[in-house]
């Protein structure tokens, strides 16, 4: 018998770690790696909100997570299953379960804004450009949802090397050959590719075999955002520094 349920929008907050407790000390160990990310990047221009965001915003915010839907299930059972086979009656029972939406504020809102930002100010003045970035968009979408796995209990997991090399790849070739901007190129792509490879495109999926709390950019997806995040910074640092 299909399982039944409804899904009605719902607001609140709840605090978690996107990541185990030993990579987000991990995360921490290396703070003086990002404040140099930071004054490099004001150096080259950018500016220090941003590159304050950029550096350590997503990190420090990724443990806050917005509740946005609550999903309801009527799932039909019965516990009188064995005493049913001697004595056949029509019972239905059903048990309700639940499932908590969540996006995860340095994993999803953070990135998703900054890349609206930098898509807009770097990458849609040029059609190459745009045209680039949106076909790798869309390449490392499908590449990224294709290596996705739903892991019970936790969510949705992927290779964290898997986003930064495609996000690399289309970025040198993007920039070698449109002389697009490298930081908004990688970030931009890194961040959406990944939530959309990863999250948006396997929501039905989590949707049907998961329950409790599932958060959109948050555990098993913030570290290769977070990560891909990193090395879009290193990448338009050094590009900045060496030409």
């Amino acid at each position: 018998m299909a399982i039944k349920y409804d899904v009605r929008p719902r607001l609140g907050i709840r605090f978690s770690l996107p990541v185990n407790i030993i990579m987000f000390i991990g995360f921490l160990i290396i703070s003086p790696l990002l404040l140099f990310l930071f004054l490099v990047l004001i150096t080259i221009g950018i500016q220090p909100l941003l590159a304050l965001t950029l550096t350590l915003g997503s990190l420090l915010m990724s443990y806050i997570n917005v509740v946005v839907a609550e999903v309801t299930y009527y799932v039909p059972f019965n516990p009188f299953m064995d005493f049913m086979k001697l004595f056949p009656m029509p019972i239905i029972i059903q048990r309700i379960d639940k499932l908590f939406l969540e996006v995860n504020i340095g994993g999803a809102v953070i990135p998703i804004t900054i890349s609206i930002y930098l898509i807009s100010t770097y990458l849609i003045h040029d059609v190459l450009i745009l045209a680039s970035f949106i076909v790798s968009l869309i390449i490392s979408s499908l590449v990224i949802w294709q290596s996705a796995r739903l892991i019970p209990g936790i969510g949705i997991a992927l290779p964290t090397a898997l986003p930064v090399l495609l996000t690399l790849m289309f970025t040198l070739i993007s920039t070698a050959i449109f002389h697009a901007n490298p930081l908004a190129f990688s970030y931009s792509l890194g961040s959406l590719s990944t939530l959309l490879g990863a999250d948006i495109l396997n929501i039905k999926k989590v949707i049907r075999s998961m329950r409790g709390y599932v958060s959109i950019g948050g555990a098993g997806v913030f570290d290769g955002i977070y990560i891909t995040g990193l090395t879009s910074l290193i990448l338009a640092s050094l590009y900045k520094v060496l030409l």
